[in-house]
């Protein structure tokens, strides 16, 4: 569907930096741009508390900018709320959020736009966000043959308390208020560490293949270096919602095997955990050790989703 949108666009101007492809575009040089989306029933369900979704769209663009390397400075927000009893109070509960997640990512709301749509329609946030790079831009491009493959903090507890049909509390708030690793990914771009980088946000089974696409480089997992969190320690689906849960906003990056020492010590240094769980070889595709590569379990147009969990 991208690649639709982008056919037959005329030459590329020289003030676009990064171009689609990457988390964030870049243009002038460092200026990162990014915009995001979250619709009601695909993104979030009625017993997301609003004031979360209003966190969680400022946190999911902070996590992009993150990724290429950039500090988030400024958000512009489209709110759209059906013609419904309470939607002032609605309205009020994700303004918290959005307030909660500027002031936690450092970002000043400079404005936006809020419409209504018939009653029985979904609630849509959109926001865009820009930022400034702290270094040269990171790419997914980049991974080279040998490299080793990164991954912070514990992938899959936000798929826990989304594809769960009873999750815990700490799933749920890991999966309602991500925490992206902003600073151990900025300091990490000062220093040049990452051959190649991505946010971490549709699960290992889709991130990992596009970061090989754009890398044109084979990369190899090894589950039984997955960083898992306590929750999911004696799960028997805890491989599947590392792999296939998504909404984790890690960052999934890439660096020379000399590197490892440094990257781990940046890692105890922000208080980030940071996990080696597999190496870049010479081929195309991902491919996983002991296993075959499980398919991703949401696409945006596919013709029959998987059904959401039913909780109590």
């Amino acid at each position: 569907m991208i690649a639709r949108l982008l056919d037959r666009r005329p030459e590329r101007p020289p003030w676009v930096t990064v171009d689609a492809g990457d988390d964030c575009a870049v243009v002038h040089g460092h200026t990162a741009l990014k915009v995001d989306t979250l619709v009601e029933g695909i993104h979030f369900d009625e017993r997301t508390p609003d004031e979360a979704v209003g966190y969680k769209v400022v946190a999911v663009c902070a996590s992009d900018l993150g990724a290429v390397g950039a500090r988030p400075e400024w958000l512009l927000l489209s709110l759209t709320l059906p013609r419904a009893p309470g939607v002032e109070e609605r309205a009020e509960a994700i303004a918290r959020g959005v307030r909660q997640a500027c002031a936690a990512f450092g970002v000043y709301l400079v404005g936006g736009d809020v419409t209504g749509t018939r009653a029985d329609g979904p609630a849509m946030l959109s926001a865009s966000m820009g930022g400034t790079c702290v270094a040269t831009p990171r790419r997914r491009a980049g991974a080279r043959p040998g490299d080793l493959v990164w991954v912070t903090g514990t992938p899959g507890l936000a798929g826990l308390g989304w594809m769960s049909a009873d999750p815990p509390a700490e799933a749920l708030a890991a999966l309602h208020r991500p925490r992206p690793p902003m600073a151990f990914a900025l300091d990490a771009a000062c220093r040049g560490m990452a051959t190649a980088a991505m946010d971490l946000s549709d699960g290992l089974s889709s991130d990992v293949p596009r970061l090989a696409e754009a890398s044109a480089v084979r990369v190899v997992l090894d589950p039984d270096c997955f960083p898992l969190h306590d929750l999911l320690r004696d799960d028997p689906d805890a491989r599947r919602y590392v792999m296939c849960g998504g909404d984790d906003y890690e960052l999934l990056f890439t660096t020379d095997p000399a590197d490892a020492r440094a990257v781990l010590a940046l890692g105890e240094e922000h208080g980030v955990r940071v996990t080696a769980i597999g190496v870049v070889e010479r081929g195309q595709g991902a491919s996983l050790v002991g296993g075959a590569w499980p398919q991703p379990a949401f696409e945006h147009f596919d013709a029959d989703p998987p059904p959401e969990p039913e909780r109590g």
